[in-house]
């Protein structure tokens, strides 16, 4: 049963990654994909002994590829049941393995991904044309005069940013921890670097305007790092952020 469960998953990685890289699109194979994972999902609950079976490192390739397909459009929330079931066994993983980066780095994406559809929801808000806001997707440290910093202050406080930042916060923790625990090992590679920096980002653009500029700040060394290493490639829309505010940090 393991050794099927492995194909299976190294097949939907694949589907994922070629087939259903865009939201909306073959919804026979999302619906078939979906059927499978949660039907994995009752499998593994019923049969406890397989995640052993399985071994450490299949384990967590099947908990990202679940969670990936769970998100596959983050901004309306996902598919709720498998990305809490993704979140749970992340969370236990740490629990087993408080110094694994990639248990860590798994939580703190999942509480990020949790985190999409509330910044979605206040990103399309403040982007109405009936919103008086200049809020952009990334305010890095613009000024504002008096009167557009009372108006912040009672943005950050009402129940969108509240709950954004409430969800954040776990990512931004479980970073810091698989950051840390990379560092003593000899460094972070891009994809943690990039994502912490998304979930700095996130939080820097949901908090008190007086106190978010450190939130950007790291984000912008952790991408720098992440530009600086050999062969890997900065997304694009994070590196023209470092790029535009890089001077912020120099």
């Amino acid at each position: 049963m393991a050794q099927e469960l492995r194909t299976q998953i190294a097949a939907l990685e694949v589907d994922l990654k070629e087939n259903l890289n865009i939201p909306g699109s073959n919804p026979q194979k999302w619906l078939s994909s979906l059927q499978f994972a949660r039907s994995t999902i009752i499998t593994i609950e019923r049969t406890p002994q397989l995640r052993n079976q399985l071994g450490s490192e299949p384990w967590t390739i099947l908990i990202r590829v679940l969670q990936k397909l769970a998100y596959q459009d983050p901004d309306t929330g996902g598919e709720t049941d498998i990305a809490l079931w993704c979140e749970r066994q992340w969370a236990t993983e740490v629990q087993r393995r408080p110094n694994s980066i990639t248990a860590l780095q798994g939580l703190g994406h999942a509480w990020l991904l949790k985190s999409q559809k509330t910044l979605a929801r206040i990103y399309r808000e403040e982007s109405s044309p009936s919103s008086s806001s200049s809020t952009t997707s990334t305010p890095l440290l613009r000024i504002r005069s008096p009167v557009q910093g009372t108006r912040e202050v009672s943005r950050v406080n009402s129940q969108d940013y509240v709950e954004a930042r409430d969800t954040l916060r776990p990512s931004l923790e479980a970073f810091d921890r698989a950051l840390a625990v990379a560092n003593a090992q000899g460094g972070a590679n891009g994809d943690l670097l990039t994502l912490s920096a998304e979930a700095f980002i996130s939080f820097g653009n949901v908090s008190d305007p007086q106190r978010n500029e450190a939130y950007y700040q790291k984000a912008l060394r952790l991408l720098r790092s992440a530009s600086e290493i050999n062969g890997y490639q900065v997304e694009a829309h994070l590196q023209n952020f470092l790029d535009e505010n890089l001077r912020y940090i120099e």
